[in-house]
């Protein structure tokens, strides 16, 4: 999942580490992703679970911006 905040792009997983809901289909707010599922939310920059009931963190990747193009550097 790719988005733009107010800092920037930021990327991450695209399935909750609770139940594999799409968090494409959840609310972005202030940097937190929330499942559309079962409510669990992410800090979208770190990947760290927020509030559960997932217990694991999502996988994030860095995002680079270079001559209009942008990047996901994967780890």
């Amino acid at each position: 999942m790719l988005a733009r905040t107010e800092q920037g792009y930021i990327a991450f997983d695209d399935r909750c580490s609770h139940k594999g809901g799409p968090l494409s289909d959840g609310a972005l707010i202030c940097g937190t992703v929330q499942c559309p599922w079962h409510g669990s939310q992410f800090d979208a920059h770190t990947g760290a679970v927020k509030a559960g009931p997932a217990g694991e963190p999502i996988a994030t990747c860095r995002v680079e911006v270079e001559g209009g193009e942008v990047r996901l550097l994967l780890p």
